[in-house]
Protein backbone atom coordinates (compact mmCIF):
# COMPACT_ATOMS: atom_id res chain seq x y z
CA UNK A 1 0.00 0.00 0.00
CA UNK A 2 2.78 2.42 0.88
CA UNK A 3 4.52 1.66 -2.37
CA UNK A 4 1.34 2.48 -4.34
CA UNK A 5 0.89 5.80 -2.47
CA UNK A 6 4.59 6.71 -3.03
CA UNK A 7 4.08 6.15 -6.76
CA UNK A 8 0.74 7.99 -7.08
CA UNK A 9 1.61 11.03 -4.94
CA UNK A 10 3.65 12.89 -7.62
CA UNK A 11 0.97 12.23 -10.18
CA UNK A 12 -1.72 13.59 -7.91
CA UNK A 13 0.33 16.75 -7.19
CA UNK A 14 0.97 17.33 -10.90
CA UNK A 15 -2.73 16.96 -11.72
CA UNK A 16 -3.64 19.42 -8.98
CA UNK A 17 -1.12 21.98 -10.30
CA UNK A 18 -2.46 21.68 -13.82
CA UNK A 19 -5.99 22.11 -12.53
CA UNK A 20 -5.09 25.23 -10.55
CA UNK A 21 -3.28 26.71 -13.54
CA UNK A 22 -6.22 26.05 -15.81
CA UNK A 23 -8.59 27.65 -13.32
CA UNK A 24 -6.44 30.77 -13.06
CA UNK A 25 -6.26 31.12 -16.85
CA UNK A 26 -9.98 30.84 -17.21
CA UNK A 27 -10.76 33.31 -14.47
CA UNK A 28 -8.02 35.91 -15.39
CA UNK A 29 -9.24 39.37 -16.69
CA UNK A 30 -8.89 39.96 -20.43
CA UNK A 31 -5.97 42.38 -21.42
CA UNK A 32 -7.00 45.56 -23.27
CA UNK A 33 -5.12 46.37 -26.53
CA UNK A 34 -3.82 49.92 -26.94
CA UNK A 35 -3.74 51.46 -30.43
CA UNK A 36 -0.22 51.91 -31.91
CA UNK A 37 0.73 55.58 -32.25
CA UNK A 38 2.66 56.69 -35.35
CA UNK A 39 6.11 58.23 -34.48
CA UNK A 40 6.61 61.59 -36.24
CA UNK A 41 10.12 63.05 -35.76
CA UNK A 42 10.40 66.53 -34.28
CA UNK A 43 12.96 68.76 -36.03
CA UNK A 44 14.44 72.23 -35.67
CA UNK A 45 14.50 74.22 -38.86
CA UNK A 46 16.60 77.02 -40.29
CA UNK A 47 14.78 79.76 -42.20
CA UNK A 48 17.00 80.68 -45.15
CA UNK A 49 17.81 84.13 -46.47
CA UNK A 50 20.18 85.47 -49.10
CA UNK A 51 23.08 87.76 -48.33
CA UNK A 52 26.62 88.62 -49.41
CA UNK A 53 29.48 86.46 -48.22
CA UNK A 54 33.19 87.26 -48.33
CA UNK A 55 35.36 84.22 -48.77
CA UNK A 56 38.29 83.77 -46.40
CA UNK A 57 40.96 81.25 -47.37
CA UNK A 58 42.71 79.72 -44.37
CA UNK A 59 46.24 78.37 -44.63
CA UNK A 60 49.16 77.63 -42.35
CA UNK A 61 52.88 78.22 -42.71
CA UNK A 62 56.20 78.64 -40.95
CA UNK A 63 58.01 81.94 -40.42
CA UNK A 64 61.22 82.11 -42.45
CA UNK A 65 63.82 84.88 -42.91
CA UNK A 66 63.94 86.49 -46.33
CA UNK A 67 67.75 86.53 -46.18
CA UNK A 68 69.91 84.01 -44.36
CA UNK A 69 73.65 83.92 -44.98
CA UNK A 70 76.97 82.77 -43.61
CA UNK A 71 79.42 85.40 -42.35
CA UNK A 72 82.72 84.34 -43.93
CA UNK A 73 86.25 85.57 -43.10
CA UNK A 74 87.96 87.19 -46.10
CA UNK A 75 91.30 87.43 -44.26
CA UNK A 76 93.23 85.14 -41.95
CA UNK A 77 94.32 85.99 -38.44
CA UNK A 78 93.65 85.81 -34.73
CA UNK A 79 90.41 87.23 -33.32
CA UNK A 80 91.29 90.12 -30.99
CA UNK A 81 87.82 91.67 -30.60
CA UNK A 82 84.25 90.31 -30.53
CA UNK A 83 81.19 92.55 -30.27
CA UNK A 84 78.89 91.95 -27.28
CA UNK A 85 76.03 91.54 -29.79
CA UNK A 86 77.92 88.81 -31.63
CA UNK A 87 76.28 85.91 -29.82
CA UNK A 88 73.48 83.45 -30.52
CA UNK A 89 70.26 85.45 -30.80
CA UNK A 90 72.04 88.82 -30.69
CA UNK A 91 70.59 91.72 -32.69
CA UNK A 92 73.02 93.48 -35.04
CA UNK A 93 72.86 96.68 -37.09
CA UNK A 94 74.11 97.09 -40.64
CA UNK A 95 77.76 98.20 -40.61
CA UNK A 96 78.27 97.27 -36.95
CA UNK A 97 81.77 95.94 -36.14
CA UNK A 98 81.33 92.31 -35.11
CA UNK A 99 84.87 90.87 -35.19
CA UNK A 100 88.35 92.38 -35.54
CA UNK A 101 91.41 90.31 -36.46
CA UNK A 102 95.02 91.04 -35.54
CA UNK A 103 96.17 93.99 -37.71
CA UNK A 104 99.97 93.78 -37.39
CA UNK A 105 100.74 91.67 -40.45
CA UNK A 106 98.38 93.64 -42.69
CA UNK A 107 99.63 97.01 -41.42
CA UNK A 108 103.20 95.91 -42.22
CA UNK A 109 102.16 94.93 -45.77
CA UNK A 110 100.56 98.36 -46.27
CA UNK A 111 103.61 100.19 -44.91
CA UNK A 112 106.01 98.09 -47.03
CA UNK A 113 104.04 98.74 -50.19
CA UNK A 114 103.85 102.47 -49.44
CA UNK A 115 107.65 102.57 -49.01
CA UNK A 116 108.11 100.83 -52.38
CA UNK A 117 105.79 103.37 -53.95
CA UNK A 118 107.79 106.22 -52.49
CA UNK A 119 110.98 104.70 -53.99
CA UNK A 120 109.40 104.44 -57.43
CA UNK A 121 108.13 108.02 -57.26
CA UNK A 122 111.61 109.18 -56.26
CA UNK A 123 113.11 107.32 -59.22
CA UNK A 124 110.59 108.92 -61.54
CA UNK A 125 111.50 112.36 -60.24
CA UNK A 126 115.18 111.51 -60.67
CA UNK A 127 114.56 110.33 -64.22
CA UNK A 128 112.74 113.57 -65.05
CA UNK A 129 115.70 115.53 -63.68
CA UNK A 130 118.11 113.39 -65.72
CA UNK A 131 116.06 114.03 -68.85
CA UNK A 132 116.17 117.78 -68.25
CA UNK A 133 119.95 117.68 -67.69
CA UNK A 134 120.47 115.58 -70.83
CA UNK A 135 118.46 118.09 -72.87
CA UNK A 136 120.59 120.96 -71.54
CA UNK A 137 123.83 119.03 -72.14
CA UNK A 138 122.62 118.18 -75.63
CA UNK A 139 122.05 121.87 -76.39
CA UNK A 140 125.54 122.77 -75.15
CA UNK A 141 127.13 119.85 -77.00
CA UNK A 142 125.34 120.87 -80.19
CA UNK A 143 126.91 124.32 -79.90
CA UNK A 144 130.34 122.78 -79.23
CA UNK A 145 129.92 120.50 -82.25
CA UNK A 146 128.98 123.41 -84.49
CA UNK A 147 132.07 125.31 -83.33
CA UNK A 148 134.33 122.27 -83.80
CA UNK A 149 132.90 121.70 -87.28
CA UNK A 150 133.51 125.33 -88.17
CA UNK A 151 137.16 125.13 -86.95
CA UNK A 152 137.70 121.87 -88.83
CA UNK A 153 136.41 123.32 -92.11
CA UNK A 154 138.42 126.52 -91.66
CA UNK A 155 141.65 124.59 -91.05
CA UNK A 156 140.88 122.40 -94.04
CA UNK A 157 140.88 125.46 -96.29
CA UNK A 158 144.11 126.71 -94.69
CA UNK A 159 145.71 123.32 -95.25
CA UNK A 160 145.00 123.59 -98.95
CA UNK A 161 146.71 126.99 -98.91
CA UNK A 162 149.67 125.44 -97.05
CA UNK A 163 149.43 127.72 -94.08
CA UNK A 164 148.76 124.96 -91.49
CA UNK A 165 150.33 121.60 -90.99
CA UNK A 166 148.68 118.25 -91.52
CA UNK A 167 148.91 117.42 -87.80
CA UNK A 168 147.04 120.59 -86.89
CA UNK A 169 144.24 119.68 -89.30
CA UNK A 170 144.05 116.15 -87.88
CA UNK A 171 143.81 117.57 -84.35
CA UNK A 172 140.76 119.68 -85.29
CA UNK A 173 139.24 116.75 -87.11
CA UNK A 174 139.55 114.59 -83.93
CA UNK A 175 138.00 117.42 -81.92
CA UNK A 176 135.08 117.57 -84.34
CA UNK A 177 134.53 113.79 -84.27
CA UNK A 178 134.70 113.67 -80.46
CA UNK A 179 132.05 116.39 -80.18
CA UNK A 180 129.87 114.58 -82.67
CA UNK A 181 130.24 111.27 -80.78
CA UNK A 182 129.49 112.96 -77.46
CA UNK A 183 126.33 114.56 -78.89
CA UNK A 184 125.21 111.14 -80.20
CA UNK A 185 125.72 109.58 -76.76
CA UNK A 186 123.58 112.33 -75.22
CA UNK A 187 120.87 111.70 -77.81
CA UNK A 188 120.97 107.96 -77.14
CA UNK A 189 120.71 108.50 -73.38
CA UNK A 190 117.81 110.90 -73.84
CA UNK A 191 116.07 108.44 -76.14
CA UNK A 192 116.14 105.79 -73.39
CA UNK A 193 114.36 108.03 -70.90
CA UNK A 194 110.77 107.34 -72.17
CA UNK A 195 111.21 103.56 -71.97
CA UNK A 196 112.68 103.89 -68.48
CA UNK A 197 109.74 106.06 -67.52
CA UNK A 198 107.32 103.45 -68.89
CA UNK A 199 109.01 100.75 -66.84
CA UNK A 200 108.79 102.86 -63.70
CA UNK A 201 105.14 103.75 -64.46
CA UNK A 202 104.34 100.05 -64.81
CA UNK A 203 106.08 99.35 -61.51
CA UNK A 204 104.18 102.27 -59.99
CA UNK A 205 100.80 100.84 -61.13
CA UNK A 206 101.78 97.41 -59.86
CA UNK A 207 102.71 98.78 -56.45
CA UNK A 208 99.53 100.88 -56.38
CA UNK A 209 97.49 97.73 -57.04
CA UNK A 210 99.48 95.91 -54.34
CA UNK A 211 98.82 98.79 -51.96
CA UNK A 212 95.09 98.67 -52.74
CA UNK A 213 95.08 94.92 -52.10
CA UNK A 214 97.06 95.35 -48.88
CA UNK A 215 94.65 98.08 -47.75
CA UNK A 216 91.70 95.86 -48.70
CA UNK A 217 93.14 92.98 -46.69
CA UNK A 218 93.66 95.38 -43.78
CA UNK A 219 90.04 96.54 -44.06
CA UNK A 220 88.90 92.91 -44.17
CA UNK A 221 90.24 92.40 -40.67
CA UNK A 222 87.29 94.57 -39.59
CA UNK A 223 84.35 92.19 -40.06
CA UNK A 224 81.07 94.14 -40.06
CA UNK A 225 77.40 93.21 -40.24
CA UNK A 226 76.24 93.14 -43.88
CA UNK A 227 72.65 94.03 -42.90
CA UNK A 228 70.40 94.64 -39.93
CA UNK A 229 69.53 91.28 -38.49
CA UNK A 230 70.17 88.67 -35.87
CA UNK A 231 72.85 86.07 -35.15
CA UNK A 232 71.43 82.60 -35.65
CA UNK A 233 74.63 80.71 -34.78
CA UNK A 234 78.00 82.01 -33.57
CA UNK A 235 80.94 79.82 -34.64
CA UNK A 236 84.06 81.68 -33.49
CA UNK A 237 85.18 83.33 -30.28
CA UNK A 238 87.81 85.66 -28.89
CA UNK A 239 91.41 84.46 -29.30
CA UNK A 240 90.67 81.88 -31.97
CA UNK A 241 92.62 81.87 -35.23
CA UNK A 242 90.60 81.85 -38.43
CA UNK A 243 91.64 81.19 -41.99
CA UNK A 244 90.41 82.83 -45.13
CA UNK A 245 87.02 81.37 -46.04
CA UNK A 246 86.17 80.23 -42.50
CA UNK A 247 82.48 80.51 -41.57
CA UNK A 248 82.25 82.81 -38.54
CA UNK A 249 78.49 82.85 -38.00
CA UNK A 250 75.08 82.39 -39.59
CA UNK A 251 72.97 85.56 -39.79
CA UNK A 252 69.47 86.41 -40.94
CA UNK A 253 67.77 89.71 -41.74
CA UNK A 254 65.03 91.05 -39.46
CA UNK A 255 63.54 93.95 -41.41
CA UNK A 256 60.82 91.60 -42.62
CA UNK A 257 60.03 87.88 -42.66
CA UNK A 258 58.35 85.58 -45.15
CA UNK A 259 55.69 82.88 -44.80
CA UNK A 260 55.07 80.22 -47.45
CA UNK A 261 51.33 79.51 -47.46
CA UNK A 262 50.02 76.49 -49.40
CA UNK A 263 46.53 76.71 -50.93
CA UNK A 264 44.70 74.52 -53.42
CA UNK A 265 44.19 75.58 -57.00
CA UNK A 266 40.45 75.71 -56.23
CA UNK A 267 41.02 78.14 -53.35
CA UNK A 268 43.33 80.23 -55.53
CA UNK A 269 40.46 80.85 -57.96
CA UNK A 270 38.67 82.87 -55.23
CA UNK A 271 41.66 85.15 -54.51
CA UNK A 272 43.10 88.17 -56.28
CA UNK A 273 46.73 87.14 -56.47
CA UNK A 274 49.57 89.50 -57.42
CA UNK A 275 50.62 88.97 -61.00
CA UNK A 276 52.81 92.02 -61.54
CA UNK A 277 55.18 94.12 -59.43
CA UNK A 278 52.76 96.86 -58.46
CA UNK A 279 52.02 97.25 -54.75
CA UNK A 280 48.37 97.85 -55.66
CA UNK A 281 47.94 94.17 -56.53
CA UNK A 282 49.31 92.87 -53.24
CA UNK A 283 46.73 90.90 -51.27
CA UNK A 284 46.37 91.56 -47.55
CA UNK A 285 46.69 88.63 -45.13
CA UNK A 286 46.09 88.30 -41.40
CA UNK A 287 48.47 86.03 -39.48
CA UNK A 288 47.67 84.73 -36.03
CA UNK A 289 49.32 82.57 -33.40
CA UNK A 290 48.39 81.38 -29.93
CA UNK A 291 51.05 81.58 -27.22
CA UNK A 292 50.36 80.47 -23.65
CA UNK A 293 46.61 80.82 -24.15
CA UNK A 294 46.84 84.31 -25.67
CA UNK A 295 45.93 85.07 -29.28
CA UNK A 296 48.11 87.50 -31.26
CA UNK A 297 47.76 88.84 -34.79
CA UNK A 298 49.99 90.45 -37.43
CA UNK A 299 49.12 92.06 -40.74
CA UNK A 300 51.01 91.04 -43.84
CA UNK A 301 50.90 91.13 -47.63
CA UNK A 302 50.94 88.47 -50.31
CA UNK A 303 53.95 89.59 -52.33
CA UNK A 304 54.01 86.89 -55.00
CA UNK A 305 53.34 83.24 -55.78
CA UNK A 306 55.86 80.55 -56.56
CA UNK A 307 54.54 80.57 -60.09
CA UNK A 308 53.67 76.89 -60.45
CA UNK A 309 51.48 74.23 -58.88
CA UNK A 310 53.00 71.34 -57.00
CA UNK A 311 52.48 68.42 -59.37
CA UNK A 312 51.96 65.97 -56.50
CA UNK A 313 49.65 67.91 -54.16
CA UNK A 314 48.14 70.36 -56.68
CA UNK A 315 48.90 73.18 -54.28
CA UNK A 316 50.11 76.70 -55.00
CA UNK A 317 52.43 78.42 -52.53
CA UNK A 318 51.83 82.08 -51.72
CA UNK A 319 54.70 84.17 -50.34
CA UNK A 320 53.50 86.50 -47.58
CA UNK A 321 55.64 89.28 -46.11
CA UNK A 322 55.38 90.70 -42.59
CA UNK A 323 57.28 93.94 -41.96
CA UNK A 324 59.03 94.75 -38.67
CA UNK A 325 58.35 91.40 -36.98
CA UNK A 326 60.39 92.48 -33.95
CA UNK A 327 58.74 95.87 -33.47
CA UNK A 328 57.46 96.62 -29.97
CA UNK A 329 53.65 96.89 -29.90
CA UNK A 330 51.34 98.58 -27.40
CA UNK A 331 49.66 95.28 -26.44
CA UNK A 332 52.99 93.62 -25.50
CA UNK A 333 52.71 91.36 -28.51
CA UNK A 334 55.72 89.02 -28.70
CA UNK A 335 57.87 89.11 -31.83
CA UNK A 336 57.46 86.61 -34.61
CA UNK A 337 60.13 83.95 -34.25
CA UNK A 338 61.89 82.16 -37.07
CA UNK A 339 60.41 78.67 -37.39
CA UNK A 340 57.16 79.69 -35.66
CA UNK A 341 53.95 78.06 -36.92
CA UNK A 342 51.22 80.58 -37.85
CA UNK A 343 47.71 80.48 -39.27
CA UNK A 344 46.85 82.83 -42.10
CA UNK A 345 43.45 84.16 -43.14
CA UNK A 346 43.39 85.61 -46.66
CA UNK A 347 40.27 87.59 -47.66
CA UNK A 348 38.94 86.55 -51.04
CA UNK A 349 36.15 87.57 -53.40
CA UNK A 350 32.69 88.61 -52.21
CA UNK A 351 29.88 86.30 -53.32
CA UNK A 352 26.62 88.20 -53.84
CA UNK A 353 23.07 86.88 -53.24
CA UNK A 354 24.08 83.51 -51.84
CA UNK A 355 22.78 81.32 -49.03
CA UNK A 356 25.06 80.32 -46.18
CA UNK A 357 24.43 77.04 -44.34
CA UNK A 358 26.08 75.43 -41.32
CA UNK A 359 28.26 72.65 -42.62
CA UNK A 360 26.69 70.12 -40.22
CA UNK A 361 23.30 70.25 -42.01
CA UNK A 362 24.78 69.10 -45.33
CA UNK A 363 24.48 65.33 -45.69
CA UNK A 364 26.58 62.97 -47.75
CA UNK A 365 26.33 63.66 -51.46
CA UNK A 366 25.82 67.40 -50.83
CA UNK A 367 22.19 66.95 -49.83
CA UNK A 368 20.03 68.82 -47.32
CA UNK A 369 16.60 68.05 -45.89
CA UNK A 370 14.18 70.79 -46.93
CA UNK A 371 10.94 70.96 -44.91
CA UNK A 372 8.01 71.74 -47.22
CA UNK A 373 5.12 74.02 -46.19
CA UNK A 374 3.07 70.92 -45.27
CA UNK A 375 5.91 69.71 -42.99
CA UNK A 376 7.20 66.95 -45.19
CA UNK A 377 10.80 66.06 -46.05
CA UNK A 378 12.23 66.90 -49.44
CA UNK A 379 15.78 65.72 -50.10
CA UNK A 380 17.46 68.31 -52.25
CA UNK A 381 20.87 68.24 -53.93
CA UNK A 382 22.97 71.42 -53.70
CA UNK A 383 25.51 73.08 -55.96
CA UNK A 384 28.02 74.33 -53.41
CA UNK A 385 30.05 77.37 -54.40
CA UNK A 386 32.31 77.47 -51.34
CA UNK A 387 32.88 75.44 -48.22
CA UNK A 388 35.12 75.84 -45.18
CA UNK A 389 35.34 74.25 -41.73
CA UNK A 390 32.03 75.68 -40.49
CA UNK A 391 29.93 76.81 -43.45
CA UNK A 392 28.94 75.99 -46.98
CA UNK A 393 27.80 78.63 -49.45
CA UNK A 394 25.10 77.80 -51.99
CA UNK A 395 24.05 79.80 -55.03
CA UNK A 396 21.52 77.40 -56.60
CA UNK A 397 19.36 74.60 -55.21
CA UNK A 398 17.73 76.60 -52.41
CA UNK A 399 15.64 79.75 -52.16
CA UNK A 400 15.18 82.32 -49.43
CA UNK A 401 11.71 80.92 -48.57
CA UNK A 402 12.99 77.40 -47.85
CA UNK A 403 13.36 75.82 -44.45
CA UNK A 404 16.22 73.39 -43.81
CA UNK A 405 16.23 70.78 -41.04
CA UNK A 406 18.89 71.31 -38.41
CA UNK A 407 18.09 67.96 -36.79
CA UNK A 408 20.07 64.95 -37.95
CA UNK A 409 17.65 62.25 -39.21
CA UNK A 410 19.35 58.93 -39.99
CA UNK A 411 16.32 57.72 -41.92
CA UNK A 412 14.64 60.47 -43.96
CA UNK A 413 12.75 59.31 -47.06
CA UNK A 414 11.18 61.87 -49.37
CA UNK A 415 7.65 62.83 -48.35
CA UNK A 416 7.85 61.57 -44.78
CA UNK A 417 5.99 63.66 -42.20
CA UNK A 418 7.86 65.70 -39.59
CA UNK A 419 6.82 67.97 -36.80
CA UNK A 420 8.40 71.37 -36.29
CA UNK A 421 9.83 71.91 -32.84
CA UNK A 422 7.76 74.07 -30.51
CA UNK A 423 10.83 76.28 -30.07
CA UNK A 424 11.13 79.32 -32.29
CA UNK A 425 12.43 78.69 -35.79
CA UNK A 426 16.12 79.32 -36.04
CA UNK A 427 16.80 82.19 -38.41
CA UNK A 428 19.88 82.13 -40.53
CA UNK A 429 22.49 84.56 -39.29
CA UNK A 430 23.06 87.15 -41.99
CA UNK A 431 26.44 86.59 -43.49
CA UNK A 432 26.94 90.11 -44.69
CA UNK A 433 30.37 90.84 -46.06
CA UNK A 434 32.57 88.99 -43.62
Amino acid sequence: MRKILRFLMPIIVLVLCIGVAYFLMKTAPEAKRKPVKSLIPVVDVLQLQKSDYQISVVSTGIIKPHTESNLVAEAAGRVVYVSPNFTNGGFIEQGELLIRLDLAEYQYAVANTKAALSGINARLVELDTTADNLKKSQAIESQQLALAEKQFKRHGKLRKQGTVSRSNLDQHEREYLLRKSSLQRLKNSLALIPSQQQILQAELKLKQAQLALAQLNLDRTQIKAPYTGRVLEQRVGLGESVSKGSVLATLYATDYVLVHLPISDWEASFLTLPEGRSDESQQEVLLSVSIAGHHYQWSGRIMRTEGMLDARTRQLFLIAQVDNPYAVSSDNRPPLMIGQFVEAVIPGRVLHDVIMLPRKVVRAGDEVLVITPDNRIERRHLEIVWRDKTHVVVRTGLSASDRVSLTQLPYAPNGSQVKISDSKHVDQKPAGVQ
